[in-house]
């Protein structure tokens, strides 16, 4: 009876050494998915870091592997490479490959998330009005999906005339924004005439907001006739004689 005890005994552990010898040497003969989503992740930080402006950053999130998947160790090092037609904004697909003896390649889903100090709405924004400091911010946003553009540059901002009403912590875009208003309806303006070289100057009074290059309608003030020009600079409206 011992015998036998010691002969299934023998026979167990003799299983276990096998199991265990099996399962190093599966971890062994294949290719840890760890590494190839790391080589992936790299190269495409990589090739994104090499481009960005300003403060931007990048963060690249690659997506799992089938767990079924099993490719041989290569013995030389991982070769991503982008396939034709990849994207390196939103969502993407990376190669990777191996030129081993046996030779292996396979695509990874990524995701690329860019982040930079875009300007945004600091409340509700009504159509029509013209932006203070006070109605946008700086902040750190994820611009990966932002199609429409966004702004870090103050310039491009400050004074413009708002297209269309935004909601609070709204990303800014550029197509929201309208040129500032130069000339505004009631204020008094200089009436530039000019023709062949000739230019005559007359006070007059604007009867309709203007921007840069808009035709507007100004009175003169002298003879109260009523004519149109456009708006050429701050408070100056131009008329052909």
């Amino acid at each position: 009876m011992k015998m036998k005890n010691s002969h299934i005994l023998s026979s167990t552990l003799f299983a276990c050494a096998m199991l265990s010898f099996s399962t190093f040497s599966f971890s062994e003969d294949f290719q840890s998915h760890e590494s190839i989503k790391k080589s992936a992740e790299q190269y495409l930080t990589e090739i994104l870091e090499n481009n960005l402006q300003g403060s931007m950053t990048v963060k690249v999130t690659t997506g799992r592997l089938d767990s079924r998947l099993r490719l041989r160790q290569c013995e030389l090092p991982l070769e991503p490479f982008l396939p034709s037609g990849s994207n390196l904004s939103g969502n993407t697909t990376i190669g990777v490959r191996c030129e081993g003896r046996k030779p292996w390649s396979l695509y990874v889903s990524a995701k690329i998330s860019k982040y930079a100090d875009v300007f945004v709405s600091t409340r509700f924004l009504a159509r029509g009005i013209e932006l203070k400091e006070s109605d946008f911010t700086l902040k750190r946003h994820d611009i990966s999906n932002q199609s429409l553009g966004y702004i870090t540059d103050i310039k491009e901002i400050k004074g413009k005339i708002l297209r269309r009403p935004l909601r609070h912590n709204t990303v800014i875009p550029p197509n929201a924004l309208n040129e500032a208003m130069l000339v505004k309806r009631g204020d008094r303006v200089t009436i530039l005439a000019q023709n062949s070289g000739v230019k005559v100057h007359m006070k007059g009074k604007a009867l309709k907001n203007g921007t840069a290059g808009e035709l507007i309608r100004v009175q003169n003030l002298s003879s109260k006739r009523i004519i149109e020009g456009r708006v050429l600079s701050a408070g100056v409206v131009a008329v052909r004689l």
